[in-house]
């Protein structure tokens, strides 16, 4: 099947909590009809593990050869859905736990790398063109400092050459209610509007560079 591949991946639940937006996103998206017949869309959803994630995001890549890579995350306490720009070359969760029980204590990403990387996707204009639909949906140049900033600069330092970007999405209303700290939160039909509004624009952005069946050149594995 050909068309321009576009990898979306999202975290399995952590905290605690039941579900993650971005997993339950991704995988719908990938069941369904694309929204462009230019488009196919895959989906992977990663380990909330600083040690495991890496790893499964080469096996993702490996197995999809994706054209783009768009990584979903959930980001408490953001209202909108963010478009993450830039990646930080720095890991610190703050005193938590991921799911394999790794701590990290404000440690670089990579040693002696970059400090920041920055996605060549035009999000700045994106985030602009959606919001002017009525989308809630900004530009952000602060992806945190967890395992989304990671994956980010995972995306940009192993795989430059395959254009990608981050988007974080609010907690879903239930997740909120059930927290009680009446955090903002937006519907999954919300930003599963907003992350199709933007994959809808990649074929216009990013043309597909091979033919039917040849992998794309990409840097690192």
């Amino acid at each position: 099947m050909s068309g321009l591949r576009v990898l979306l991946t999202g975290f399995e639940p952590f905290g605690g909590e039941p579900v993650n937006p971005s997993q339950s996103l991704v995988t719908a998206l990938a069941r369904r009809a694309p929204p462009d017949r230019r488009l196919r869309l895959l989906a992977a959803v990663l380990p909330v593990d600083r040690r495991r994630m890496p790893e499964a995001l080469a096996r993702a890549v490996r197995e999809h050869r994706p054209d783009v890579v768009l990584g979903v995350g959930q980001a408490t306490g953001r209202a909108r859905v963010d478009l993450e720009s830039v990646a930080r070359n720095r890991i610190d969760f703050r005193g938590e736990r991921d799911n394999g029980g790794h701590v990290a204590l404000d440690e670089p990403l990579a040693e002696g790398g970059p400090e920041r990387l920055v996605s060549r996707l035009p999000l700045r204009a994106l985030a602009g063109e959606l919001r002017a639909q009525g989308l809630p949906v900004r530009l952000s140049r602060d992806a945190g400092s967890h395992l989304c900033n990671a994956l980010l600069f995972e995306l940009l330092r192993r795989y430059p050459r395959v254009p990608s970007a981050f988007v974080h999405v609010p907690l879903l209303p239930a997740q909120a209610a059930r927290r009680g700290k009446g955090e903002p939160a937006l519907p999954e039909a919300v930003s599963r509007t907003c992350l199709l509004a933007l994959v809808r624009r990649l074929p216009d952005l990013v043309p597909s560079r091979r033919a039917p069946g040849r992998a794309p050149r990409r840097a690192g594995t």
